[in-house]
């Protein structure tokens, strides 16, 4: 896990949207996106488009990220406390 990503899930114990997310951790905006793709495909965050409704990879949208709202998933937290 890379400082970064270790500073993403540090964000995500609690549910948080794109634009809170970006603030609190003063990062590029493409960047975070990057980084945002890679924590997922390990499947360490949890992303929704709506409260309820989980998104798969596959349906991770580069023009959508400023709707969607974020969560460290049980794997992304384990490995984020082992890390620390």
């Amino acid at each position: 896990m890379t400082n970064t990503q270790y500073e993403i899930i540090d964000a995500l114990y609690f549910l948080i949207s794109f634009d809170e997310l970006l603030a609190q951790l003063d990062l590029d905006e493409g960047f975070l996106i990057v980084e945002l793709h890679k924590l997922h495909q390990k499947g360490w965050i949890r992303v929704y488009d709506d409260i309820d409704q989980e998104l798969e990879n596959h349906a991770l949208l580069d023009d959508r990220f400023r709707k969607y709202q974020f969560l460290g998933s049980k794997q992304g937290l384990i490995a984020h406390n082992s890390d620390g």
